[in-house]
């Protein structure tokens, strides 16, 4: 996600920003709320946002929570949203990984699908895809569990994404696969909620 044009007077959490979550949380940790909070109002040119934002910051930064700290990190990453893409794109990340550390098919479904709108904005349309096959695999792995419609929806985002990308063997491949998935769900098959539905174990993979 390439940086926009609006560097704030706290170049550590900038710096830290452009590598990623895992390295913009302890950053934003060790700067504490109240610089967090000016840092955010300076990047998204609302001083207004400095004392909006200060609850939601000591959760993100400070509750021992998982899901307090997932739902305050994704009212951030929705204020940032369509201001600062590489700002949302990070908050989501962290939603995300809250979304692994509890291990809430929702809250990881929630973030994917947020991060993947994020990457087709950008025309990154793999990378997009590549979001939707991370929630697949990390669903079909044993004892996990999801809502039948969204490994559907997963499936019918590859395909769109695919088709959109001019790799209709891919598309075609995934409709197989959602084909084969559907089946399953009709016939209540218990491997539609939990565990894989595949009889190769191998992980699914994107396009060149």
């Amino acid at each position: 996600m390439a940086e926009p044009l609006n560097l704030t007077v706290n170049p550590r959490l900038d710096a830290a920003l452009q590598a990623g979550w895992e390295s913009w949380y302890p950053a934003a940790t060790g700067e504490g709320p109240e610089k967090v909070a000016v840092w955010l109002a300076r990047r998204l040119h609302n001083p207004a946002l400095k004392s909006e934002v200060s609850e939601t910051l000591e959760a993100v930064l400070g509750s021992s929570d998982v899901e307090d700290r997932a739902l305050a990190l994704s009212e951030l990453a929705e204020i940032a949203e369509g201001h600062d893409d590489l700002l949302a794109d990070t908050l989501w990340e962290g939603v995300l990984a809250a979304g692994h550390e509890s291990g809430d098919p929702d809250m990881i479904y929630e973030a994917i699908a947020r991060l993947a709108g994020i990457a087709e904005e950008h025309n990154e349309y793999l990378a997009a895809a590549e979001y939707y096959l991370e929630f697949l695999n990390w669903r079909r792995r044993p004892a996990h569990e999801s809502d039948p419609d969204a490994v559907a929806s997963a499936f019918e985002e590859i395909v769109r994404l695919a088709e959109i990308d001019s790799d209709r063997r891919i598309a075609a491949l995934f409709e197989f696969r959602l084909a084969h998935f559907v089946r399953m769900v009709n016939r209540d098959d218990e491997r539609a909620s939990t565990g894989d539905w595949e009889n190769d174990p191998a992980p699914y993979t994107g396009w060149a």
